[in-house]
């Protein structure tokens, strides 16, 4: 949906009798518009949604007021063993606010989100990839598809939505064949989106405590 405006730009100049394929990892209401919009009586296939994340990512839920979201992420970013990581927020303008505190404590970190032009939004993917940036702060329909084999580490700053939104963003680690660590912070209101998100699951996470060096 980040670029929307572009493929339906794209659609629109294409013959009516074309055969036309729409592939997406979730169907949300506005995905829902896109097929209705341009496919004509598609039939819908769905691949069996996976319940359980890859094992090779170590998931930890953290509970933390929200005031002090911050300095427990501060703290993460100085005890983790961190390659890359890419940090989830809700909105546009959290990446920017968070990727400022971060830069502003010596964090070589970068927002990713909507507000950002397709350019602009490979940069900064290509600068991760490269090692010229080790952190993002990302909505997820900036984060769609995003493949870096050396992001170690994804932080939950903002609990996602849903279930599908977990899995997704919890798989932007363990790229490649490596390992990683999924770190959701919990704050009071949270709980309920949790429950349903470990019921999906059929399993536990496990509550991290930052008075170690590993979460």
């Amino acid at each position: 949906m980040g670029f929307i405006d572009d493929v339906e730009a794209i659609l629109a100049k294409t013959p009516e009798n074309c055969q036309r394929a729409l592939f997406s990892a979730t169907m949300p209401p506005q995905i829902k518009k896109v097929a209705q919009t341009y496919l004509r009586n598609a039939t819908e296939v769905r691949i069996e949604s996976e319940t359980r994340t890859v094992e090779r990512i170590s998931q930890f839920v953290l509970p933390v007021y929200a005031e002090r979201k911050l300095d427990a992420l501060t703290r993460i970013l100085e005890v983790e063993p961190i390659d890359a990581a890419i940090i989830f927020v809700r909105t546009k303008a959290e990446t920017t606010m968070l990727a400022e505190k971060l830069s502003a404590r010596g964090h070589a970190v970068a927002p990713l989100s909507g507000d950002l032009n397709q350019r602009q939004r490979e940069q900064t993917v290509e600068d991760l990839k490269r090692g010229k940036k080790d952190i993002i702060i990302a909505t997820d329909v900036a984060a769609r598809g995003l493949d870096v084999s050396r992001i170690t580490h994804v932080i939950n700053y903002d609990m996602p939505k849903n279930v599908e939104e977990y899995v997704h963003r919890i798989g932007r680690t363990a790229r490649m064949g490596r390992p990683g660590t999924a770190i959701t912070f919990v704050s009071e209101w949270d709980f309920p989106i949790l429950d349903v998100i470990l019921d999906h699951l059929g399993s536990d996470l496990e509550r991290g405590n930052l008075a170690f060096s590993h979460i």
